[in-house]
């Protein structure tokens, strides 16, 4: 494609929008960025024509589109935009036309970043010049932009994709898709669960003929959804083939050996030996906010899962310990949340629950007939009492089963407010 003297107008000053421009500005596009908010962290916006605090005509002024993934798709610029056929594409797909390197594409509503993370590590461990982006907090138009000037000729992409990325990506080619599961999710943004399903299959239609999709056997959607023959099935059991014990890597959990597997079906279909795969696991740190080990105090392992956002990923982590525990949960909870008949069957593990935050009464009123818990507005206060409640040998878990927009700005900014927390304690 080129886009020399084109006219791209980019909704969205922050990462993503902002890469876009600039790699789009070094292969010679005339740039507007638009952003409907006059707070912008990044100051780079000034180096280009730009507007904040709305999206006016002035969008329209343009060849191509490309909108940031945290847009909504029902906003009236979209609605005119459409209306005047001007092309709408994702910073992902934007970047997809400028690179000839391979692109392994990954996506699930649970396990995403640890996955693509762990891939990158294998790819790096067994000597490509494997460039990590997408969803996990890189844009993939930086390591496009990097390739291009570094003259980089052996790179393959790993890409995160979320299902907001995945909404306008129609023409990016996968080598290799990979879809970890599908569970209830956003479903403030789409329509329905159905709705939801058919945006994270979009990323079959970005293989052709030649390409693999590889998928999560053991995921009900995914058995329902997925029947073509060429598609690659994986399944826990797959793990048997690595030559470690499992129980002493530091990915703790049967989420991840779940996710495992998918690295190990990724790395099957590039040849990579299997003794890359087990260095990389033995080494592998879990990452920051996802089952992250924080500390032992007194005898309680205390342990920070605050990525969990929604209720399968609270599950996932409960169920990654055979020990008693004490959890927190609370935030901002997603609709038709039931905590209760997701928790029920780990009733003996857990001894106490400890809810906190705008639908921690909620919470709490849903648990309270099967299980010992309290209600504290303040996520500090709840914590206190958490941790009053603990005796040596539990677990103190932090997986709140909820966006954390309520109280913080973001995953991070909770996890870091409960480890400081947890420092205070000991």
């Amino acid at each position: 494609m080129d886009i020399t003297g084109k006219k791209i107008s980019i909704l969205g000053a922050g990462k993503s929008g902002l890469s876009a421009a600039k790699l789009a500005s070094f292969l010679g596009a005339d740039i507007f960025i638009s952003d409907s908010s006059y707070k912008v962290e990044c100051e780079d916006y000034k180096n280009f024509e730009n507007e904040l605090g709305q999206h006016s005509e002035r969008v329209l002024d343009s060849n191509l589109i490309i909108k940031s993934p945290g847009i909504p798709n029902s906003i009236e610029i979209i609605k005119k935009a459409k209306e005047s056929n001007i092309k709408i594409i994702s910073e992902i797909e934007f970047a997809g036309f400028f690179t000839q390197s391979p692109i392994i594409g990954i996506t699930g509503s649970n396990g995403k970043t640890t996955t693509v993370e762990l891939v990158n590590q294998i790819f790096l461990e067994a000597g490509y010049d494997s460039l990590l982006g997408g969803n996990v907090g890189i844009p993939f138009s930086d390591n496009v932009l990097k390739e291009i000037e570094k003259g980089m000729n052996k790179a393959i992409h790993v890409l995160e994709l979320s299902s907001f990325q995945l909404e306008h990506t129609k023409e990016l080619s996968l080598e290799v898709g990979c879809i970890l599961n599908i569970s209830k999710d956003h479903l403030d943004r789409y329509n329905d669960f159905e709705d939801y399903i058919q945006t994270k299959l979009k990323i079959v239609e970005l293989l052709d003929e030649s390409n693999y999709l590889i998928y999560n056997k053991e995921d009900k959607v995914l058995r329902e959804k997925i029947s073509k023959n060429k598609f690659i099935p994986f399944k826990k059991s797959d793990c048997s083939a690595i030559r470690i014990d499992l129980n002493q890597i530091p990915l703790k959990g049967l989420h991840n050996i779940s996710n495992i597997s998918a690295a190990l079906a990724i790395a099957k279909k590039y040849s990579i030996d299997i003794s890359h795969i087990e260095n990389t696991l033995k080494k592998f740190k879990p990452l920051q906010h996802r089952l992250e080990y924080v500390d032992t105090i007194k005898g309680v392992t205390v342990y920070n899962d605050s990525k969990a956002t929604n209720i399968e990923s609270m599950v996932a982590a409960i169920n990654a310990f055979n020990q008693k525990m004490i959890i927190i949960i609370g935030g901002l909870a997603k609709k038709e949340s039931d905590f209760l008949s997701a928790i029920r069957e780990t009733k003996a593990e857990i001894k106490f629950i400890s809810c906190y935050g705008e639908s921690g009464d909620y919470i709490y009123e849903n648990l309270k007939s099967e299980f010992n818990c309290e209600y504290n507005n303040k996520f500090s206060d709840a914590v206190s009492k958490a941790f009053a409640e603990c005796e040596k040998e539990d677990i103190l878990l932090l997986s709140p089963g909820c966006a954390s927009y309520d109280q913080f700005s973001s995953y991070i900014d909770r996890g870091n407010n409960f480890k400081k927390i947890i420092v205070g304690l000991a």
